[in-house]
């Protein structure tokens, strides 16, 4: 699970270069500022003076605010209507400002925020996203540029959208929105200890999300030397001690990033898997490991990513597709649950592996776990089978869709079944493809 926190002040081009990043990425842009902007215009709209504290707490339990997403595109619901760019005039930018200072409406959202960075990889931008809604963001970047260039940016935006405003009218608002988000009492924006300091007064967009992708690149970078030094020193000793047996391994090539697919028999499968693999594979866990003490933290270290079985599923597809496009390792268990003591040629796929090899173009690599009568014993041997590449080419993809991607695991899986010497899966009968 990967989080980006992109604070700074207004007119620093934080939204437009998150979107872009959260694209590039296949993550969730959060526009937190969206949030405010949003009830700034509910306190507009119906009369109330948005400095006036208690008169806008007063109202907080009066509408109904939703953050749902469409197609990965943010769409916040005010009262059951999309805000849509009505939250982007200088005067809504100026109203949440002034709500944003209020701790209560600061309170009515922290909690909607954290939750879906809790569950999500996530590229968050507003003014306290790396000090308060998630302090332990991987990533956290402070965004600014000179007082000109944001006044000058934002007014070219503004008229691009056919408003009718002066330029000295967004310099003098932006400098005023300035002073008050940087002096206010309740969350000021002001640059987190550890988050990387980014001027982009001279840099168009595309300069600026090239500089964040870039210190993404160096995170992951740093993460992969992890878990390269953790499987140097553990490795050998587990394969050791596990009785494992790496075979096939003159089928893994020296660089390039595969599927790894394989069949399931328990939770260890993965670091089975992990120590017989001579490179960083990313793996899928469900997301409550990701709250455990000391656990959490090694794996989100080690590059796991984060499944929410509630409903969450499109955004770990989502970042395989990603992580699988940029010629990484991941692995991915077509069964879909564990299976000790049971022959794998028996038991139901998913087709999660054929939409992610039909998404992200990558080659597949079968793997088979065999052990005693498809179960781990106290001291039985356990062989990690390594089969030859399945190119994507070979898949037999045209347009996509779910008979393909049935069709497709089922083609990687029975390659799974022949590794271990097992029969293939049964035929499909009609009705059975999709």
């Amino acid at each position: 699970m990967l989080r980006i926190a992109i604070d700074g002040p207004s007119g620093a081009g934080k939204s437009s270069v998150a979107k872009s990043v959260a694209k590039k990425l296949g993550i969730i842009y959060v526009d937190t500022g969206a949030l405010y902007r949003t009830i700034g215009l509910y306190m507009l709209n119906h009369g109330i003076d948005t400095k006036d504290r208690d008169a806008v707490v007063s109202r907080l339990n009066d509408f109904k605010l939703e953050l749902t997403f469409v197609d990965g595109n943010q769409v916040i619901l005010l009262d059951g209507s999309d805000v849509g760019d009505y939250i982007r005039t200088p005067e809504v930018s100026m109203a949440a400002s002034n709500v944003s200072a209020i701790n209560e409406v600061r309170e009515f959202l922290l909690k909607t925020q954290q939750d879906i960075a809790d569950k999500n990889s996530v590229i968050m931008d507003g003014r306290d996203i790396g000090t308060v809604i998630i302090p332990n963001a991987e990533i956290k970047i402070f965004l600014t540029a000179s007082i000109e260039s944001r006044a000058k940016r934002r007014f070219e935006e503004l008229k691009a959208k056919g408003q009718e405003v002066s330029f000295d009218k967004v310099y003098t608002e932006m400098l005023e929105r300035d002073k008050n988000d940087s002096s206010r009492d309740i969350a000021p924006c002001k640059k987190a200890d550890d988050a990387i300091l980014l001027d982009n007064s001279s840099l168009t967009a595309e300069q600026t999300t090239e500089k964040v992708l870039k210190i993404v690149k160096r995170y992951k970078k740093k993460n992969r030397n992890f878990y390269m030094k953790a499987y140097s020193v553990l490795a050998a000793p587990i394969r050791f001690f596990q009785r494992i047996k790496p075979i096939g391994l003159e089928n893994i090539p020296a660089e390039k990033g595969f599927i790894i697919c394989s069949n399931h028999i328990a939770a260890k499968d993965v670091v089975m898997i992990a120590v017989s693999y001579p490179r960083q594979i990313r793996f899928i866990g469900k997301k409550e490991l990701f709250s455990v003490p000391l656990l959490g933290w090694i794996i989100k270290k080690l590059g796991a990513i984060s499944l929410d079985r509630s409903g969450g599923n499109v955004n770990a597809l989502k970042a395989s597709i990603e992580i699988a496009k940029q010629g990484e390792s991941i692995a991915i268990f077509p069964q879909g649950h564990r299976y000790p003591g049971v022959d794998p040629s028996t038991t139901d796929i998913k087709t999660g592996a054929g939409f992610i090899a039909y998404h992200s173009g990558a080659d597949i690599l079968p793997v088979c776990i065999k052990t005693k009568n498809s179960k781990y014993t106290l001291f039985g041997r356990i062989q990690v089978i390594f089969g030859k590449p399945i190119r994507n080419s070979e898949l037999g993809f045209d347009k996509g869709g779910s008979d393909e991607y049935t069709l497709a695991t089922r083609r990687i899986f029975n390659e799974v079944l022949r590794l271990g010497g097992y029969n293939s899966l049964p035929e499909l009968g009609e009705g059975d493809k999709s």
